[in-house]
This record gives C-alpha cells, structure tokens and sequence, in this order.
C-alpha cells in the first residue's frame, strides 16, 4: 500500500512539472580560453554590437529587436562590471570621438583604442538572436530566445585571449528534465528574454578567468 502511495504521489509531481518550463536547449554555449593566461592590466569594453552586418538575411523587424538586445547587453555589463578596477567601459559616442577615421575594420578599431587608452584587453560582444516570448509566465506560445558572443583580445596584437558564446531558447521542463536546478531558479516560470539574456551575459562575465 506504501509503495503505491509513493508511486502517486511521485506521478502526480510529475505531471506537476509537466506545465512548468526549463531553461535549456541544447548547449547554453561554450568558453575557450588561451593558455597559458596572457595577464592585463587593463580592459575595455566596447558597446555590444548585432550581427546584422554579417547576415544579409535578417529582416527590418528582426534587425530592430537585435539593436534593442545590443543596447541592453551593454547596459547590463556596465552594471555588471562598475565595481572591476581595471576594466573601463566605454559608450558608443565615446567610441566614435576616439575611431573617427579608423581603416581596418574591428581590428583596427580595437588596436587604436587599445593604444589611445593604454589598455592591453578589449572585450566585444555581438548579439545575434533577441526574440521576445509570447504568453504567459505559466504557458507559453513562443518562448524567449537569445544568442550572443563575447571576444576578449590583446589590443596591441589582436590575439584571442578568451571568447565564450551563449544561446538559450526555453523548452517545457519536460522537454529537459534534468535542468531541474535552473528552473528552479527561475520559479519554474516562462522567462522573458530581457531577463534570458541578463542571466546569460552574468554567467558568461562570471566564467572570465580575467575578470577573477
């Protein structure tokens, strides 16, 4: 009688997490880091960028959602990174005074920059997915979706130091059962994106062996 009162009881939690939602698909991404560790006395961080520019196929609308992704990505790591004595963040008008005539692309633009504000380091970010959920926080007819890149570089050689990529779009918890812990996190709630990509932009900076 004991063994099936447990047996129900676990079903019934079951199809209790049946409606409640995950946070993975597939891999959240990948960090690479080159050894042995280049040290640096100083990083700049750069305003996130879309990857609009590389993709002829991204539509007017999509291109819109990706600035606004851009934009908070860099909101959030300047929040993030206010308290880290060596890095410096800059804006993009800040950016645009200091590379007004700049030939070379990102690599030259990082190089400039690296030698004008002394720094060694340059961390870019690129977003390339910012898709909103459409429902509720307990159902879901659209998930969120983001995918980003970050890139550090020694500025004087353009060497990749570290690079770490993230891309996430919720599926229903049991779609995935075994991300348990981070549902949970989250309240067992569909996310949206903005707070899909915060999450994902504090792991990833966390995961920064420079940053330690």
């Amino acid at each position: 009688m004991k063994k099936i009162s447990s047996f129900i009881l676990l079903t019934g939690l079951a199809l209790l997490w049946l409606s409640a939602c995950s946070s993975f698909s597939g891999k959240a991404g990948e960090t690479e880091v080159q050894q042995p560790l280049t040290p640096l006395t100083c990083i700049l961080v750069l305003p996130a960028g879309t990857s609009v520019g590389n993709d002829d196929t991204i539509k007017y609308n999509d291109a819109r959602e990706l600035e606004k992704g851009a934009a908070l990505a860099s909101a959030i790591m300047a929040k993030e990174l206010a308290g880290y004595p060596k890095v410096r963040v800059l804006s993009s008008s800040q950016v645009s005074a200091l590379v007004s005539e700049v030939s070379g692309g990102l690599s030259g633009t990082i190089a400039v920059l690296s030698e004008k504000l002394n720094c060694d380091g340059v961390l870019t970010t690129t977003v390339s997915r910012f898709k909103q959920r459409e429902g509720g926080e307990y159902s879901s007819d659209s998930p969120a979706s983001a995918k980003f890149s970050m890139v550090l570089r020694h500025g004087a050689t353009g060497a990749v130091l570290w690079s770490a990529d993230f891309k996430e779009t919720q599926v229903s918890f049991l779609s995935n059962i075994l991300s348990f812990d981070r549902a949970q996190s989250r309240g067992f709630k569909w996310i949206n994106v903005e707070e899909l990509l915060e999450q994902g932009i504090k792991e990833r900076l966390a995961d920064c062996p420079y940053l330690n």
